[in-house]
């Protein structure tokens, strides 16, 4: 054993000290006449006659190591410490800690024993019978609380007295406990819970149960309790999982029926996570009709690399009777992949993924969707992969893009799509040291480039297999698109000007060639292999300026007004580089024209000389008023207050055109209402009348129908979003956990509420009205619809959710839902109704909010029949 080293003022004199006892105290300060006496005393009696020293102070001692420990023992009190040197024993009195390497015991009271380096703590109760102070442990991060604790540091086992602690999302509590010396907690009378109370709101009762650290719980047998109550849930054991990165499980399925599907089970399976830094769920739904579907998805994540999710769907729809006409069979599949380059994974690379594509009708014929995936008709990917040149002002980009309808079941993808971008330079400016004297005009000249090149492939759905893959790379079209731009700018006095020089090349590699066969008096079209190229330029300049006026009131409750108009004016000019071919490619002969390049994917150069000026007209209008709040020396403040955000109007007029040379011209409009409610208001208006075809003619609106312009399309919308004040917050400020009750009408998908908000409400109206022109009559359609979403607190711990809107011109609701949330602590329960639309449905959930116990539930979903009656 290694002896303790004494310090010179407890080297004790006629004995030894006891083995093993040391009463090293470095920190706490002691009299020198008290230290003496206890020398004195002690060589006058010897350690036989002296059996115990006893001496108090406040401060903290140091026990160096002995036996098997491999660090000294510290403790430590508020009040006072107590040695008894007979016993070998130390006395904490008041925040007692005691610490060994990454353990601290912390309590009221303490007592260690130097003979066997074991600890006991308890709390001591107050005047009121309280007890204060309570025992807790600490290793590493993990900490538990009891009314009484005894430990061994030598051994590392322990003994517990009503254990309070927690094992990730679980909450463990139990009567008596024995630590084992390699970590495992084995207890009697305990309960297991996931709600955070001392007094749980439910709890399963336990006779015995063992925690491994990190791995898992065992416990059994037990039965579930509400409050005290017993419930009819009782299990012979269980295994509750105790892995801080979630562990594999069964993932329980909603039961329920559907009118077409019949009976059904959804959303079974089994959740496995693959490492630190990947999961796979694999579930599937069963319906009793003969359908079904699979799903599996995967999250995968590297800290400062990358992050994404993997989500594939598959589905075989059966409807109807086999032995009936009427009877489908349809098999869908859907593929969904996001992934994300973390930007500081490479500072030259960037790669990011969004796809969405699969069977147009996964979705429309899924019982097991969301609203948003069921009212969507067009789902778009991307694919993107971009290099980057630091310290260079070029990058290349390469892009796989997919679009598809669902309605017309039609599908473009563009395999690839490369893009190489020189962005602005100035080849012409002057380094420092040779400039002399100001810039010249010439150095402010800016120069980028461009260059893409795109594969593109048009098809059908039924067209999608890979017997047909060689096919459809024959029919795709393909070809590069160069631009080169120079631009510069420089200021006078009233106006900015901004010339330009643009050019651009169109390089194909096959062209279309028409050829009369007057023989069968048919118009013969061949597609032509080979390199053929088409460009164009142009040249224009901008100038743009800024009018202010400034309109004072005083100090009354409108102290100034500023109106600031902004025109600008656009002169372009564009040489004809039409590429028409003319010849008897009409019908029976017809003389006709066509384009070699008028089925490439960047279009054909334009036809036809253009001098081209487009005029526009910018006007805002702003307040200075009174806020109301006056300052610390009690004079009146003024804020800023827009009274239009923006009235504009432009219109374009080309002098070459031999007739109708104005364009249709767009007025638009938007303010915000008592800076709360916005209005956009968007119109465009044509100059000239319309012949019987609704064709524009080279007559003016104003001498066919003595009006100045006719409108063509109108649309007006204003929306306005009104909340009540935060429980406890300043009314206008935003809290970080707002957010809308009903984000999807799936309990499984449900958000988080916020119940410092006690109501909501967003109202948006839109009015769009288009007209067509014919014979100086009208014919117009319009569409007015209503969409409003929001929420109230009904009750504490409920909020009551809706989304929807009425269609004004057809007189129907659009889709609706509810939702009904309630907020039990522990436990939350979803209600989710869509009562109106072919989607009729309910569902209902009620379940505990940890992770770990979420399948614990009650839930049902069933449709709505017509009659309103539920059918589960």
């Amino acid at each position: 054993m290694q002896r303790c080293r004494q310090p010179p003022l407890f080297r004790w004199a006629g004995s030894d000290a006891p083995p093993g006892f040391c009463p090293r105290a470095e920190a706490g300060p002691l009299e020198h006449r008290e230290a003496t006496l206890l020398q004195k005393a002690t060589r006058r009696t010897g350690w036989a006659v002296f059996r115990t020293a006893v001496l108090t102070w406040a401060g903290m001692g140091v026990c160096m190591a002995q036996g098997g420990l491999e660090a000294p023992v510290r403790y430590s009190a508020r009040d006072s410490i107590r040695y008894d040197a007979a016993m070998q024993t130390v006395y904490l009195y008041g925040a007692a800690t005691v610490s060994y390497q990454d353990i601290s015991l912390t309590a009221e009271r303490i007592v260690y024993h130097f003979r066997n380096e074991e600890a006991q703590a308890f709390g001591v109760p107050d005047s009121t019978g309280q007890v204060q102070g309570l025992p807790q442990f600490t290793q590493a991060d993990h900490t538990f609380q009891a009314d009484s604790i005894r430990y061994s540091f030598r051994t590392g086992k322990g003994l517990i007295r009503e254990v309070r602690t927690q094992e990730q999302e679980t909450w463990v509590q139990a009567r008596v406990s024995k630590r084992l010396d390699n970590g495992q907690v084995h207890s009697t009378g305990g309960l297991l819970t996931t709600c955070d109370r001392p007094r749980p709101h439910y709890h399963f009762r336990v006779n015995r149960m063992i925690v491994i650290p990190e791995d898992k719980i065992v416990a059994g047998p037990g039965v579930m309790k509400v409050g005290n109550v017993p419930v009819p849930l009782a299990v012979p054991f269980a295994l509750f999982p105790n892995r801080p990165r979630g562990s594999a499980g069964i993932l329980i399925p909603v039961w329920g029926e559907s009118r077409e599907l019949g009976f059904y089970l959804l959303n079974g399976g089994y959740y496995l996570p693959l490492g630190d830094h990947m999961d796979l769920q694999l579930t599937a739904d069963i319906y009793s009709k003969g359908s079904w579907g699979a799903r599996a998805m995967s999250r995968y994540r590297t800290r400062y690399r990358y992050n994404g999710t993997l989500d594939l769907t598959g589905n075989m729809l059966r409807r109807g009777t086999p032995e009936l006409a009427d009877f489908t069979r349809q098999r869908t599949f859907f593929v969904r992949w996001n992934h994300q380059l973390a930007p500081q994974a490479s500072s030259r690379d960037r790669f990011n993924a969004s796809v969405n594509a699969g069977s147009s009708n996964t979705f429309t014929n899924n019982f097991n969707s969301s609203v948003n995936d069921y009212l969507s008709n067009t789902f778009q990917s991307n694919i993107a992969w971009s290099r980057l040149w630091p310290g260079r002002p070029y990058n290349l980009t390469v892009n796989l893009r997919h679009s598809q309808n669902s309605l017309t079941r039609r599908f473009d993808f563009t395999l690839p799509s490369a893009t190489f971008n020189l962005n602005r330079v100035t080849p012409f400016k002057r380094s420092s040291a040779k400039a002399i004297g100001g810039p010249r005009w010439y150095e402010q000249i800016g120069v980028s480039y461009s260059a893409n090149f795109d594969n593109r492939v048009s098809t059908t759905e039924d067209q999608l297999f890979l017997g047909n893959f060689g096919n459809l790379l024959k029919e795709s079209q393909n070809g590069v698109r160069q631009q080169a731009i120079a631009i510069t700018s420089f200021k006078t006095r009233l106006v900015t000007v901004n010339p330009e020089f643009r050019v651009t090349d169109r390089w194909y590699f096959e062209s279309l060639r028409k050829t009369y066969d007057p023989v069968a008096d048919s118009v013969i079209t061949d597609t032509v292999p080979g390199f053929a190229r088409a460009g164009d330029w142009s040249a224009s300049a901008a100038l743009t300026s800024k009018v202010y006026f400034l309109y004072t009131y005083g100090n009354g409750l409108v102290k100034a007004v500023r109106h600031v108009i902004t025109p600008s004016a656009t002169f372009g000019y564009r040489p004809d580089f039409s590429t028409l071919q003319e010849g008897p490619f009409g019908p029976g002969g017809t003389t006709s024209s066509y384009s070699p390049f008028q089925n490439g994917i960047f279009g054909q150069p334009p036809v036809g000389a253009s001098a081209l000026v487009n005029l526009n007209l910018l006007q805002s209008v702003e307040a200075k008023v009174r806020s109301g709040k006056p300052d610390d020396d009690g004079r009146s403040t003024y804020k800023n207050m827009s009274l239009l955000d923006y009235v504009g109007l432009n219109a374009s007029h080309d002098w070459l055109q031999d007739s109708t040379r104005w364009s249709q011209i767009g007025l638009a409009a938007r303010t915000t209402l008592l800076n709360r409610i916005p209005i956009n208001f968007v119109s465009s208006w044509d100059p000239y009348a319309a012949d019987s075809l609704g064709r524009r003619i080279n007559t003016s609106a104003l001498e066919r129908d003595g009006r100045l312009a006719r409108l063509t399309y109108m649309n007006a919308a204003i929306g306005f979003d009104v909340k009540s004040k935060r429980h406890g917050q300043a009314s206008g400020t935003t809290a970080d956990n707002d957010r809308t009750v009903v984000a999807e009408p799936d309990p499984n998908r449900g958000a988080r509420m916020n119940f410092n908000m006690p109501w909501q409400l967003a109202v948006n109206y839109s009015y769009d009205l288009s007209r067509l022109w014919s014979n100086a009559e009208y014919t117009e359609s319009t569409r007015q619809s209503v969409l409003f979403h929001g929420d109230v607190t009904v009750l504490k711990y409920w909020k009551l959710g809706f989304n929807s809107g009425y269609d004004l011109e057809a007189g129907e609701w659009t889709p609706t839902s509810l939702n009904l949330y309630w907020d039990l602590h522990c436990w939350e329960f979803n209600l989710n109704v869509i009562p109106i639309g072919i989607r009729r449905s309910f569902s209902f959930r009620i379940n505990i909010k940890a992770s770990i116990l979420r399948d614990m539930k009650v839930e049902q979903r069933g449709a709505i029949g017509n009659d309103g009656r539920l059918l589960f």
